[in-house]
């Protein structure tokens, strides 16, 4: 890819423990003919090592680069589906994969109640004693 237009870094934890970063790049967006003059917009795209460096096309520029984070999307709820964790850059603080620009989930939450990973905590009424009134 010889010229970036977006790049950002999430750091994610695989099923199996293993920490790494995944390094997002979306470069090269140019307008290109497909057929009979119509014209379209392509740009390259890929977040190593989840998924290697691959061509996209959209209707105009903005299309091709809303498609391209949705690709995104995709790929780090696949991700996280399959039982990993993907943090924020720097963090250890989940992102929402909703959001619109992947934002840290807790990020109005006093910092007391974040220590560990967010699996290691039961809620209170799902101990035995507190369930059915008990």
């Amino acid at each position: 890819m010889k010229h970036i237009v977006a790049e950002t870094r999430f750091d994610c934890r695989d099923r199996d423990g293993n920490d790494f970063t995944a390094h997002l790049m979306i470069g090269d967006l140019e307008p290109c003919v497909v057929r009979d003059g119509v014209a379209e917009s392509k740009l390259l795209i890929s977040l190593d090592p989840l998924f290697p460096e691959r061509g996209f096309r959209g209707t105009d520029s903005f299309h091709a680069i809303c498609l391209a984070i949705e690709l995104v999307r995709k790929a780090l709820r696949a991700f996280v589906v399959h039982g990993g964790t993907v943090y924020y850059h720097g963090t250890k603080t989940p992102i929402d994969i909703d959001d619109y620009a992947f934002t840290p989930i807790n990020e109005p939450i006093d910092e007391r109640f974040l220590a560990g990973l967010a699996s290691t905590y039961a809620r209170v009424d799902d101990e035995p004693e507190h369930r059915n009134g008990g």
